[in-house]
């Protein structure tokens, strides 16, 4: 039976998916093993109705959804309560954070997959129906993932992202990954084998995840399908989020490094402090782009031997010469990562 009827009218001026678009309810009895997704929320009300309409217009016979909300003041609780009917829970009370907020869906969760979707991402039409037959006999699969794209705060397409199998030295070294949240499906032996996300973290904590799943022997299954966007947007990236991915990253590399060989763990200390570096950049320029030169040197001078990283090196003589003398980003940065 349709669901884009029964749900809210989407605001004015919306066309197309999920607004007035639905995946067709599936057309054979199944299996369809029952789905958990869960959303965790915050100030994100321009994202979320797209997000939530995303899951639900899916059409999947087995789904099982809650929509949790860290207590934000924009409109987002207003936008829940329309689609209330069709969740299997929903709160909108502070919280600690999206880590928490998931292991609280997982908590709850009658699922035999679970996975989670950020309130400023969405799926594809069909993405439920397409992991859904890896979670079944012949396959029994544990950790699932399609392509994701990138997308622009307008949902304008920028980069895709194919899911592969990445080894512990890639993923903690942040090198060439072919690991991304939104696409992402677990089996519920899989979450209930590695425990709960992170709550200590606040951004890492998907990565210390897939490191934990990687050290306990589970592999990804990669689809070349793509299932779900990554939406880019300012707010999503500010300096003082790129200074908590640099700790978070470090911190998360140290926990999971000793279960490398010497060679591996030394290849993948080069792949971080590449990636640091860059991530140090984008810090200084995004700095000088707030007109915040004060800042821009202050982590640039805290993190020298991060700056020392960068490759090629005119970057890192790019660096100075724009923090210590030009006060200007270059013209390349649009003060976004």
């Amino acid at each position: 039976m349709s669901l884009l009827g029964q749900l809210p009218a989407p605001p004015a001026g919306k066309s197309g998916w999920p607004w007035m678009e639905e995946t067709p309810p599936p057309e054979t009895a199944g299996p369809w093993p029952r789905i958990t997704v869960i959303t965790p929320s915050y100030q994100q009300g321009a994202f979320l109705e797209h997000t939530i309409r995303s899951v639900l217009l899916q059409n999947y016979p087995n789904l099982e959804y809650f929509v949790l909300d860290g207590g934000s003041t924009d409109g987002s609780r207003e936008i829940i309560e329309k689609y209330a009917p069709w969740l299997a829970g929903w709160r909108c009370a502070r919280d600690t954070g999206q880590a928490a907020a998931v292991n609280e869906g997982w908590a709850r969760a009658g699922g035999d997959v679970m996975a989670w979707i950020n309130s400023d991402d969405w799926y594809y039409p069909g993405a439920l129906a397409a992991i859904a037959p890896y979670f079944c006999a012949p396959h029994l699969v544990d950790w699932v993932s399609g392509s994701v794209d990138d997308c622009g705060v307008d949902g304008t397409y920028l980069r895709r992202h194919p899911a592969r199998p990445t080894p512990l030295a890639e993923a903690i070294g942040f090198h060439q990954t072919g690991y991304y949240q939104p696409g992402m499906f677990w089996s519920r032996r899989l979450v209930e084998k590695i425990g709960r996300l992170d709550e200590d973290s606040h951004l890492c904590f998907d990565l210390d995840f897939w490191a934990r799943s990687l050290v306990m022997g589970f592999g990804l299954v990669p689809l070349e399908v793509p299932i779900a966007c990554f939406r880019q947007h300012f707010a999503s990236k500010t300096s003082s989020r790129l200074n908590s991915i640099i700790e978070e990253s470090r911190a998360v590399f140290h926990r999971y490094a000793p279960a490398l060989p010497p060679a591996a763990r030394n290849q993948s200390i080069a792949w971080l402090r590449e990636y640091t570096s860059d991530i140090l950049m984008h810090m200084v320029y995004g700095c000088l782009h707030e007109g915040n030169r004060a800042a821009a040197l202050d982590f640039l001078f805290r993190e020298w031997r991060t700056a020392l990283g960068l490759r090629p090196r005119k970057l890192l003589f790019g660096l100075l010469y724009r923090s210590l003398i030009s006060g200007s980003p270059p013209g390349w940065f649009s003060g976004s990562v």
